[in-house]
């Protein structure tokens, strides 16, 4: 059962002591500082240059190393898989980058066995500070797979790491590498009750050899877990542990605290994702721990020590600096993959079309597209789900007929989503239908495109969506303009739960105006990125070749239009045949206006109750796409 938790964190940093403030004591030989820095990252997800990025983090490592004594660098899980330099190499180019970074620990999230186990093992060798994790054994031999903790000096204390990975990698990854030719589970990761046993040993251990603090670097996550695996609740039920360096729910937190069994405060923390933030957990000379993210990374300062020719501002990346050597090691891993990337994964007779060839309007954003249609295919096919969708905004380039490559599912997918399953209600996908159709016949970015889903829209009836001024939604006031849904072609029950596949900007981001997220159960996170999941439908599901149900540019007739207010006039038919694609009013509502009910100006009965400077938080889900 999952468990719906939200924890709301405020301010850019946490400090879990006593309230005394802290005086630094500085190296009388160096005149560096003799806290201890450990910085951390968790989900990266093969984000080498986003964000902050691999480079960057190096250069900001190297500061923290002229200014304090001692600095250890970490990563709590999900690096190797996510985007196609992942995929390409097996997780072996992101390795070599956090072999160049120079990471002291690692532990596993779910995510790095997708490669399969096999494949695991050989990155675990490549990977110079290797992998811990305390809760991962053999269930026939009773071993473990990895060493349950790891012991780093620094100066004179000794910080142990306990490697901690969710439960939940039996599902979330690939069941087949954890079972037997018989289809049995050999491999557990204390799912059957054992995961606090197996964690609390390895922090005695860790105890006994002698560690001054314990730090569990764990990919369990704090929201959304099952029951009893969330970060705060294995913190509840250990002792001897001094603070949690997290992973596994992308969650922005620069701290917050659980209570341990023995009643001791203990601080939880992670970055999010993609290297968004560089985490700082600071252990000052009088026991005191405290964190802090870091979003951006300073061009060091003329006499930080850092000689200028080590470090430099990318082309392209104004504002962000970087460490010279690490960003060379990246220019030639893209160069390597680069090539991989123009090799032919299918080819098509049709182009694939977001465009209207007619007018050269965008199309995919207000009419069903056979590129649409293959984009929500992958989702459904790909993930095994029952429908899937895809917003039209997120469909960025065309694919001409010809060769397709693996660069051609990065163009139309550019944002690294991360697809995932999730139950969801008849009700919902109504309501994510209407929210996609509330601009009709205008352009919208969460227009939606589906799979495995027909459905109609009666441009003859107002819109009569409601949002709050920050653009969640709250309900529909009126009539529906989608009707007549079919679902795998039963009609769309609302009291029922389907198995939907999207990506993380509907499921978890609060894309669609929270319709979705934090409302729906995943029941299989981050499987892979958007371009990595077309990508395996061409080339595997489709067999290298699009086929003819993909011929029509307008696609299979899965989306419908009517008029019902022009039809009962008599005035014109405005079913949707070809003929009236491109036929659409240009633009938005002008944003100095308030849109309200029945707006002349857009046609749309949508009501934002806000003054029209705020029309910016209403177009949240817009972002992107």
């Amino acid at each position: 059962m999952k468990k719906f938790i939200r924890i709301m964190v405020a301010g850019a940093a946490t400090v879990f002591a006593a309230a005394a403030v802290h005086l630094p004591v500085y190296s009388e030989d160096s005149g560096k500082s003799d806290d201890i820095v450990i910085l951390y990252t968790n989900d990266v997800h093969c984000g080498i240059d986003v964000n902050i990025g691999y480079d960057g983090l190096a250069l900001y490592k190297r500061e923290m190393q002229e200014q304090y004594e001692n600095v250890l660098l970490v990563d709590a899980g999900d690096a190797i898989q996510g985007m196609p330099v992942g995929t390409l190499s097996k997780g072996a180019y992101i390795t070599r980058l956090m072999n160049a970074v120079g990471y002291d620990a690692a532990t596993l999230g779910n995510h790095e066995f997708d490669y399969s186990m096999t494949e695991l093992m050989v990155r675990a060798d490549e990977l110079n500070c290797g992998y811990i994790c305390a809760n991962l054994y053999n269930k026939e031999t009773g071993e473990p797979l990895f060493d349950p903790y790891k012991i780093i000096e620094a100066g004179d204390k000794k910080i142990a790491f306990v490697g901690a990975t969710t439960p939940e990698t039996l599902g979330s990854s690939t069941p087949v590498y954890f079972q037997n030719d018989k289809g049995e589970f050999i491999y557990s990761f204390g799912e059957n009750g054992d995961l606090y046993d197996l964690l609390q040993s390895a922090v005695d251990d860790a105890k006994d050899e002698g560690a001054d603090y314990v730090i569990l670097l764990a990919h369990l996550g704090e929201s959304w877990i099952t029951e009893g695996w969330s970060a705060p609740e294995v913190v509840e039920n250990l002792t001897g542990v001094d603070a949690v360096i997290d992973g596994l729910s992308h969650e922005v937190t620069p701290g917050i605290t659980a209570k341990s069994k023995d009643g001791k405060d203990v601080v939880i923390t992670q970055t999010g994702t993609k290297l968004a933030n560089i985490g700082k957990m600071t252990i000052t000379t009088d026991g005191r721990i405290s964190t802090e993210l870091i979003d951006s990374v300073p061009a060091p300062a003329e006499d930080s020590g850092i000689a200028e020719d080590t470090w430099l501002e990318p082309d392209g990346r104004e504002g962000r600096y970087v460490d010279e050597a690490v960003y060379r090691e990246m220019m030639l891993i893209e160069s390597e993959y680069g090539d991989i990337l123009d090799e032919k994964i299918g080819t098509s007779d049709y182009d694939l079309i977001t465009n209207d060839p007619k007018t050269g309007e965008s199309l995919v954003k207000n009419h069903e597209t056979n590129l649409g249609d293959l984009c929500a295919d992958a989702y459904k096919y790909v993930l095994e789900a029952d429908i899937g969708i895809v917003n039209g905004g997120g469909v960025r380039t065309p694919i001409n007929s010809g060769d397709i490559t693996y660069r051609d599912a990065m163009t139309v997918f550019p944002f690294a989503n991360m697809a995932l399953v999730a139950e969801v209600t008849g009700q919902q996908i109504l309501d994510v239908l209407e929210h996609g159709a509330m601009y009709y016949p205008e352009e919208y970015g969460s227009f939606i495109q589906v799979s495995g889903i027909e459905y109609t829209i009666d441009e003859g009836i107002p819109s009569s969506v409601k949002l709050d001024v920050t653009g969640t939604f709250l309900g529909v006031d009126g009539e529906y303009r989608v009707k007549d849904v079919l679902i795998n072609g039963e009609p769309l029950d609302t009291s029922k739960t389907y198995t939907l596949a999207s990506h993380d900007h509907y499921l978890k981001n609060g894309g669609e105006g929270f319709i979705l997220a934090g409302k729906c159960k995943i029941i299989r996170d981050n499987v892979m990125s958007d371009s990595d999941l077309i990508a395996v439908y061409i080339r595997d599901n489709l067999d290298g070749v699009i086929p003819e149900k993909y011929s029509n540019l307008y696609g299979e007739g899965r989306i419908k239009i009517i008029n019902s207010s022009a039809e009962a006039s008599d005035d014109t038919n405005t079913d949707t045949d070809n003929a009236a694609i491109g036929d659409t009013t240009e633009g938005m509502t002008d944003n100095t206006n308030v849109i309200t009910e029945d707006n002349p100006s857009t046609g749309v009965g949508i009501t934002i109750i806000v003054p029209s400077v705020c029309l910016i938080a209403a177009a949240v889900s817009r972002k992107k796409r």
